[in-house]
Order: C-alpha cells, then structure tokens, then sequence
C-alpha cells in the first residue's frame, strides 16, 4: 500500500469567523490531525491562511502548499470540507480535477466525505459541492451589500477608511469628525485651485511640500509602503474638489468593486452615488465648492485624434516600470524616399504628468511593432483550435453579414427619404388643389423635389 505523505491545509476567514461556519484553526487541526491517526498516514506539514478569504487563491499557505506538491515532498492533502480549499468554484475545479491527478496528490475533505482516490457517491457530487461553495459566497455578498446600502441610505458612514479630511469617531465608527490637520490640506486644495492652480500644478506643489498623501495617512501606522509612496496623483485632486462631503454631505458609494471575487475598484457615475446631506461637519462653504464645480466644467474640453482613438490595443498597454497606462500620439515625418510617414509612439503617462518628479524614465515604445506581435500570437493561437478554412469562413461571414447590415440600414434610410418627399408631394398637391398655390409653383416644387 503506497505509505502517503499528507499536508493538512487549515483555512479560516473573517467571514467565517462571524457566521461560526467551519470552526476555529484549532478545531480543524484536531479534527485533520485524528484522521490522520485513525487511518494510518504520514503526517508531514500543516499550511494555515487565518483570516483569508476562500474566494481568492493566492494564499500564502496555500502557495507553500503547492510547491511541496512541486518538490513531491507531500502527495496527500487533507481539509475539514471543500470549502476550505477555496470557494471559487473555477480555480477549485482546476485544483481538484486537473492538477492533483495530474501530480497524484490524493486529496480528501473529511466532513464532505471526499476522497479522490475512492469511487463513491460524495466523490461523484464533488463539482456540486464546488458550485455550492460558490454560491454560498455570492449569498452572503448580496446580503452584505443590501445591510451596508442600507446604512449608507440613513447617513451612516460605512467604510473601512474615513475620507480625506475627516476621522471616525471613537465609540461610533458610524459617524465622521473633522481631521484637523488633513482638513487644512482639504481647503488648501480648494484654495489653489480657486487661485487659478491647475490640478497637475496643485498635486506637483504638495508633492514637492512633501505633505502626507491620503494612502500615506491611512498607512502611515502599519508601516506599509506603496509604489511611488508620497506622489500626489491628478485623480486623488480631482476627486478631492469634487468630494460632496466636504460641504456637509456625506458622499459614499463613489467607487464599487466589479463583483464579489475581484478587489479591484472602478469609479460610480454621479447618478449612483449615495449623498446624505448634511450628515458631517462641512470643511468647505458651499459658495467656494459651487464655485470650484462650475471651474471644473468649464476648463473641460475633448481632444480628437481619429487615428489613435481608434487604435486596437488602446488602455490595454502598460509601463512595466511604474504600471501605469501608456498614451500614445500620432507622429508625421516627410522622407526623401517615402514621402510623408506616419508613425505612432507611446510614452508612460504618469511620467509625462510627472518628469520633474522622476517618478518614471522616458521610454518610448513603437505602437504598430507591438500591435503586429499580438495580432500576430492571436492568429497562431486562434490556429491552435481552428482550421485555416474554418477561421476564413468565419471572417468571410462577418464580413458578408456586416455588408447586409449597411445594405439593410441604407435601404431604410432611403426608405425614410421617400416617405418624406412624397409627404411634401401631397402636400404641395393639396395646396395646388385649393388654390393656395399656383400651378406653375406647384411644377417648381415637384421639380425640386
């Protein structure tokens, strides 16, 4: 009988800690560890995530984890229940069913009746199980999110940092207090800008005053370090002169995460905000932030370029020093031998707002190399999985399908046009009928028409 080295994985989140699903580390590690005892196995390492949530892979035990998978010094896992592994069904799946028999790890979930290396009923529900899991996250999300919508509607203050300028109360974390020192940053901003600074000037003054960001201020007590630690940003501006709660109302809702499984942020529409007026302490007078809206709206205006608005690839190409988006911009040269050429170039847009802050190098990259290269590993990739034949036919049908389109839309307009004309036929018709018009006025518009 092969002797199994096992590897016990003991995972706990927050959310699971409040809701008492899965209990502590601790009972895991008796439960897992008597299981062990009880059937005779090798125990070698355990691999704990204490406060990690499920929907996310990318664990620091559970990464230990697989590379001893990697280096064969285990080849059984053991959790309490699926759930513990992860709750997101794909990358769960693909652990399950593709990677550990791929490396034969057995891998058993001890209150689930698990076992990948035995045949029974439990094994066979085990992509249900998977799918639960997941739901059961998805559940628990909505209902958190319906709880804090909720309070936000109410005026309470619902988030794991206070904005700029302000500070939880001590013994109500519901509710909002003035910062001193970050408000007189708050008001400077305004000030400046209201003074005719311009958002890129009022980030480069404080950035050069070496004044505390509001990730430095949020951060500053646990010792964490982000990139480019210190740089006032245009956007954090922006959103500052154009913060409702800095007048009294409180603004919440401005950001929201894609879904449930992604930590990353995008920005609301002004229509989806939730603003309790008058639930804080105003920083500014609603004369100087009316004032700093109607500034705003006027200085904003839209650059057309038909070329690299169009590009392919556009806000899909970062800098690989800082991360940020490269902006591209057309570039004409007349040659002796070609005549007039027409290249397209690409710099890192955070150095171009930033050169005097050496925030980044200026580095240029050529936009038609790169667009080449990855049309190009699309056309092998796309290859990989369809014929030559079969990819022809599919483009041939696009094409055919969009050309019937345009005909169809061109055929209602004239359509449209007809209608029209023969509207002012009729009418001219009926004016020449009752004498409104003469007949010879009448041919002139008929004629014309």
């Amino acid at each position: 009988m092969n002797r199994y080295r096992v590897g016990i994985y003991l995972r706990l989140s927050r959310e699971d800690e409040k809701l008492g699903e899965s209990g502590s580390i601790s009972t895991q590690r008796d439960l897992l560890l008597n299981y062990i005892r009880d059937h005779n196995l090798v125990f070698v390492d355990e691999y704990v995530d204490d406060g990690v949530s499920g929907t996310t892979f990318d664990r620091p035990g559970f990464r230990r984890m697989i590379q001893d998978c990697e280096a064969k010094r285990i080849n059984m896992i053991i959790t309490k229940d699926t759930s513990r592994l992860g709750r997101d069904h794909i990358e769960f799946g693909y652990y399950v069913e593709r990677y550990f028999p791929e490396h034969n790890i057995r891998y058993v979930a001890v209150s689930d009746g698990i076992d990948t290396f035995a045949n029974n009923s439990s094994t066979d529900m085990l992509v249900f199980k998977s799918a639960f899991n997941d739901m059961y996250v998805r559940d628990i999300s909505n209902k958190l999110r319906s709880s804090l919508y909720t309070k936000k509607r109410n005026g309470l203050f619902v988030g794991t940092y206070a904005p700029y300028g302000y500070k939880k109360r001590v013994g109500d974390i519901h509710l909002l207090d003035i910062d001193v020192e970050a408000s007189l940053v708050v008001q400077r901003i305004f000030q400046l800008f209201v003074q005719g600074q311009g958002i890129s000037k009022i980030a480069d003054i404080l950035t050069m005053e070496q004044v505390p960001t509001p990730s430095m201020t949020k951060k500053m007590n646990l010792g964490q370090k982000n990139l480019h630690y210190g740089v006032w940003s245009t956007r954090t501006i922006r959103d500052i002169l154009t913060n409702p709660t800095y007048i009294g109302n409180l603004t919440q809702c401005r950001q929201k995460k894609i879904n449930y499984k992604s930590h990353k942020r995008i920005h609301n529409k002004r229509e989806d905000w939730i603003v309790s007026e008058g639930a804080v302490t105003p920083i500014i007078s609603k004369d100087v932030f009316m004032l700093v809206q109607n500034m705003i709206e006027s200085n904003q205006y839209h650059v057309s370029n038909r070329h690299t608005s169009e590009l392919l690839l556009k806000g899909l190409i970062y800098c690989k020093e800082c991360h940020h988006t490269i902006g591209f911009r057309e570039y004409r040269q007349i040659t002796k031998k070609y005549g007039e050429v027409t290249r397209i170039y690409g710099n890192c847009n955070y150095w171009v707002k930033r050169k005097k802050l050496n925030v980044c190098t200026p580095h240029s990259v050529n936009y038609t190399i790169i667009e080449d290269l990855v049309l190009g590993d699309l056309s092998n990739r796309i290859l990989h999985f369809f014929k030559e034949d079969d990819v022809k036919n599919i483009v041939n049908n696009y094409i055919l399908n969009k050309q019937r389109d345009n005909i169809h839309d061109k055929i209602l307009e004239l359509d449209k046009n007809i209608k029209v004309l023969q509207h002012k036929i009729d009418v001219s018709y009926q004016d020449k009928l009752d004498n409104t018009i003469s007949l010879d006025m009448y041919k002139n518009v008929y004629h014309s028409l």
